[in-house]
């Protein structure tokens, strides 16, 4: 969800991400996966990227389809997306870029005038990516390992929708961790880390550098966090707790997420390190964090060279 901050036109005001509890709505035409949701971030950072390089030579006019269009190669793509380069993850990709090309966001803004008891809603239906262009070797493809060997030379160009890459240039988004979300799964703890991370009502800072939030689990709570269609609120209370004890075991910058009584009602209690910087520094030094695909095949290669030197000793010991 987003919320304009002031009483400015959309294009202009900066917008802030919110919890799909407030006024307005971002919603989809279809449910996305989790990967299709590591696939739409990693395009959205290709981009960012993108414009920060070319803002020192000339600020690129987004309009312009060429200005937000990405280029990569689907060896990176597979590696940013699934730390992996194999040929089902590669063809695992493609179909996830035509199923975002069939996908239309529904953005809906409520903007409240103080002095009158009036609100302007806006409501438009955007297209998540436009374009998807595909440049490869037409050769006699059999195996997974030789889909695997072409996806180095295989051009992949994306043009990101008018409207994201709006929000991105003007910097209104949630940054996501992909090494992070991968190691979540595609379950609901990564919906639930995804939505907690977009959600910016927060108290401030306290003292010993953390923020605690608790979120009333009402209807529109429990259809934000995944968990809408369980027919008895115990069970969805109880899969809120799995996913958040699975969340906390892996994001070292989240205390506590787990269901408690208060005022009365349930509650979603949130304890996690006050501040997107410190929390990413706490995440820098996980186990999951992956070094690449290079740094993967560097250290299997050294594997297998130790247990050649073992086997070696072995055998000379034996003769």
């Amino acid at each position: 969800m987003v919320e304009p901050t002031s009483n400015s036109e959309p294009a202009e005001a900066a917008f802030v991400a919110r919890c799909l509890l407030g006024p307005g709505v971002v919603g989809a035409s279809r449910k996305i996966s989790m990967l299709d949701l590591r696939v739409w971030a990693a395009l959205c950072g290709l981009l960012h990227t993108q414009h920060l390089s070319a803002r020192g030579e000339q600020d690129p006019d987004i309009a312009h389809p060429l200005a937000r269009t990405v280029e990569t190669t689907g060896y990176q793509l597979a590696e940013r997306v699934c730390a992996d380069v194999g040929g089902t993850q590669y063809r695992a990709l493609l179909r996830s870029l035509i199923r975002l090309a069939d996908t239309r966001a529904c953005v809906q803004t409520v903007e409240r005038d103080p002095e009158l008891a009036a609100q302007l809603v806006r409501a438009g239906y955007v297209p998540l990516i436009g374009e998807v262009w595909l440049a490869t070797m037409r050769l006699d493809l059999r195996s997974h390992r030789e889909w695997g060997a072409l996806k180095a030379s295989t051009s992949v160009k994306v043009e990101i929708g008018h409207w994201t890459a709006q929000q991105i240039v003007a910097g209104r988004c949630t940054w996501l961790d992909l090494d992070l979300l991968r190691e979540l799964g595609s379950g609901l703890a990564a919906r639930v880390w995804i939505a907690l991370e977009a959600w910016a009502r927060w108290p401030q800072r306290s003292m010993d550098g953390r923020e605690e939030c608790a979120i009333g689990l009402g209807a529109p709570a429990l259809q934000s966090l995944g968990v809408g269609n369980y027919g008895r609120l115990e069970r969805a209370r109880n899969a809120l707790n799995r996913a958040g004890a699975q969340l906390v075991s892996v994001d070292p910058a989240y205390e506590n997420v787990g269901c408690e009584r208060r005022g009365g009602g349930w509650s979603l209690v949130v304890r996690r390190v006050c501040g997107s910087k410190a929390r990413t520094q706490a995440r820098q030094g996980a186990p999951w964090r992956s070094q690449g695909v290079a740094a993967a095949k560097r250290q299997r290669q050294a594997g297998r060279a130790e247990r050649a030197q073992v086997r070696a000793a072995i055998h000379a010991s034996l003769g």
